[in-house]
């Protein structure tokens, strides 16, 4: 095997700089390569994975992992096309736990055809293991207990040990629920989505042989979005890097924006600590974005604290100035976004695809929606597994769940009445008491009915056939996927019951299923060993970008979460407002506003060519009107961004105000001067932003009276609405809206 970077192929790395170069030839050893946005670590990972191979290094020693299915599909394909034929494992973290418990599942007490649980199946356990596991009616949620125990689970806290650390009565709580739950999951050879972490990090910790074993195989690592990793995976990553310490990580601390999920952005800051022999390289190359929005964006991160320090550059062109457009409200920010998107277009210079609007959730995408659809733009919602979620796709997948795993109760319940087969509430709770106390599953219960006399008629006639159809539908466990969901839909009546159907809302429901089958057959064709058990593994295992089609020309509509790692010519940005972005859940500690401010940071280097950034004076949300201010994100930008005042003009008129921020002032169509606004005995006027000592930043929205009499009205994004009355109010400016 060759050492060296010995002599490679032009075409490998001519088109590389020295510094990605150095990333890609970096032999043995721990690696961090510190990649700045848009600096091109996709092709220094995959070229690494070229080069590896290239030395020599068989493909099943080589583990590249990554956070996304879409970004491991994009690693597989470029990897393929500069090294045809090779087999290497290019996965994401919960994929490659996933594999690890299928192949290692009898060292792990696991059955191989476990099912994973999605948040609605983990729901329905999660509520039974609370009435099973609580004397008294629990005054939290199955959804705080959930959120509790899968931290826990993320931080390799067992059942055990996190009883042994409850101090308070919600812990206490969950400490009891947290080894019900477990349980139950068991019971039905299921695993919930945080399992594919812990398992395979605790064998790895507590096993020495398998840990040796794995270490041995994958003798380099490559983790891209290391900043992302969390306790599980950064114990998964260390494990595998003791005997054969070649572990290569790519990341950016200012990228790091899942804090919220368990990421511990500590992971990649101490790697050197972790790796003491460990090399950096820094790519601070950009090839993404202009001059114009690079600058505004390095502007922003450089306000953390907690970064490594780096300059991005770029080549590009100095690109028009970033924007900064203010409305009255909610609906004139999605009305002028939709008009500005559709007359682009329009005008010959875009094509919809070229566009995207980030959002901090997803919530706020209805009147947005409603205006794109007035105004006849084409759009694609980024909600993950839309497709999957709908209602006939969930039955059959359950259908195939079960068929792989009889255990599977939850995929019972779902199914044993759809089509309808006279089987009541009273009758499956009447299974329920015969399975229970003889272990059993349900679908074992049902077959057999005849000994629970409680059952009879129509319902026990159902069950009995319900569980032959599984039982002979089971039969074809090891044929492909597309071929099983085909069968599924005929023996079980479930195509017909559509068919016949006079509803017009089924045969669309008879389209996606018709679609499901076609999904599964290009899951088949891309692997022709994959079974029933791989799809539905892929099928639990996809994220919120795996359902976005780049190619489909229409507006992408998105989380600024699910924009990551993605790029388009034109980015808008709205509501970047505070107790908006930042989240008002952000706003108690400097961290947690450091998180957020990385994510605005993400969502603008996601921009080619133009970024706009939005805000409104006041919005309706979550059922209510409320006074906005624009984010303190906005005013730590740099002077050369401009910004437009739409909202001064009033509703249906066309001024705007523009901010130029070199000349510090406010000018006006038609005007040289800046526009005077009248002020009070203080220097306050209604839209300036102020600060006070508890509430902290907030804007005037009314000022009334003089002296003693004087009022003063202020919306703190805090602390909501204050008062203030007197004729020394103690409030200081911040800036003069």
């Amino acid at each position: 095997m060759a050492h060296g970077t010995g002599r490679m192929p032009a075409d490998l790395l001519s088109d590389l700089t020295p510094a990605q170069v150095e990333g890609v030839t970096h032999f043995g050893g721990p690696l961090l390569v510190l990649a700045g946005a848009g600096s091109g670590k996709t092709r220094v990972i995959t070229r690494r994975v070229a080069w590896l191979l290239q030395q020599g290094v068989p493909s099943r020693s080589i583990l590249a992992i990554t956070f996304t299915n879409k970004a491991a599909g994009e690693m597989r394909q470029r990897v393929e096309a500069l090294v045809p034929g090779c087999s290497v494992w290019i996965c994401t973290f919960h994929s490659f736990g996933a594999r690890l418990l299928r192949i290692y599942a009898d060292r792990l007490q696991l059955d191989r055809n476990f099912t994973i649980f999605d948040q609605d199946d983990r729901k329905k356990v999660l509520k039974d293991a609370v009435e099973a596991g609580l004397e008294y009616e629990s005054k939290f949620t199955p959804d705080q207990i959930g959120g509790a125990i899968s931290k826990a689970k993320n931080q390799l806290i067992t059942p055990s040990q996190y009883a042994a650390k409850s101090h308070d009565f919600f812990a206490e709580t969950v400490a009891r629920v947290y080894p019900v739950y477990e349980r139950k999951l068991r019971a039905a050879n299921a695993v919930d989505f945080d399992d594919l972490l812990l398992i395979p990090a605790l064998a790895l910790r507590n096993n020495p042989e398998l840990r040796s074993e794995l270490d041995a195989r994958f003798r380099f690592l490559v983790i891209d979005e290391y900043q992302d990793t969390n306790t599980a995976q950064y114990e998964v990553a260390r494990r595998l890097s003791v005997d054969h310490p070649n572990i290569f990580v790519v990341g950016d601390p200012d990228q790091s924006i899942y804090g919220w999920r368990g990421a511990d952005l500590r992971n990649i800051l101490d790697f050197e600590r972790d790796f003491p022999n460990a090399k950096v390289i820094a790519l601070e190359k950009n090839y993404r974005s202009t001059k114009a929005i690079l600058h505004a964006a390095s502007a922003l991160i450089d306000h953390n604290r907690e970064r490594k320090k780096k300059s991005l550059v770029t080549d590009n062109p100095e690109g028009k100035p970033v924007r900064v457009v203010q409305y009255n409200d909610g609906l004139e920010e999605a009305d002028q976004t939709a008009v500005a998107i559709r007359s682009a277009v329009r005008a010959g210079d875009r094509k919809y695809r070229d566009f995207a609007v980030f959002l901090r959730t997803n919530a706020l995408s209805r009147t947005l929606e409603s205006k794109f659809i007035s105004y006849g733009v084409p759009y694609q919602v980024v909600r993950g597994l839309a497709f999957y979620e709908r209602k006939e796709n969930k039955d059959i997948l359950a259908y195939l769940r079960l068929i792989s795993n009889p255990q599977d109760d939850v995929a019972f319940l779902r199914i044993v009445n759809e089509p309808a087969r006279g089987i009541g509430k009273v009758s499956l709770e009447h299974l329920r008491k015969h399975a229970e106390p003889r272990s059993l599953s349900l679908l074992q219960a049902a077959g057999e009915v005849n000994k629970i006399p409680q059952i009879k008629g129509k319902a026990a006639t159902g069950l009995i056939q319900f569980a032959a159809t599984i039982a002979s539908l089971r039969t074809m466990n090891d044929h492909a996927p597309d071929e099983i969901v085909r069968e599924v839909l005929d023996r079980t009546g479930y195509r017909d019951m559509l068919r016949q159907s006079a509803d017009e809302a089924d045969h669309e429901r008879l389209e996606n299923i018709e679609e499901l089958i076609t999904a599964a057959g290009q899951f088949a064709r891309e692997d022709s060993s994959a079974t029933l058990t791989d799809f539905l593994a892929s099928v639990a295992l996809s994220s919120d970008v795996d359902g976005w089609n780049e190619n489909q020309d229409c507006v992408s509509v998105m989380t600024l979460h699910s924009a990551k790692g993605l790029e388009f010519p034109v980015v808008h940005i709205l509501a970047v407002e505070q107790g908006m972005l930042p989240h008002i859940r952000s706003l108690e500690r400097e961290q947690d506003v450091e998180e957020e401010r990385r994510l605005c940071f993400v969502g603008m280097t996601r921009a080619k060519e133009e970024l706009v950034l939005s805000h409104t004076r006041c919005r309706e949300f979550a059922g209510q009107t409320r006074y906005c201010i624009a984010s303190d994100f906005i005013r730590e930008l740099p002077p050369e961004v401009e910004s437009i005042d739409h909202s001064f003009a009033g509703s249906g008129q066309a001024a705007a105000r523009y901010w130029r921020g070199d000349d510090n002032e406010w000018m006006e169509p038609g005007h040289v001067a800046p526009r005077k606004v009248r002020v009070d005995e203080q220097g306050f006027a209604v839209g300036m932003i102020v600060n006070h000592g508890q509430y902290g930043n907030g804007k005037i929205t009314q000022l009334s009276g003089v002296g003693p009499f004087r009022k003063l009205r202020v919306m703190f994004a805090r602390g909501g609405e204050k008062v203030f009355a007197g004729s020394n109010i103690k409030l200081t400016v911040v800036h003069d809206d």
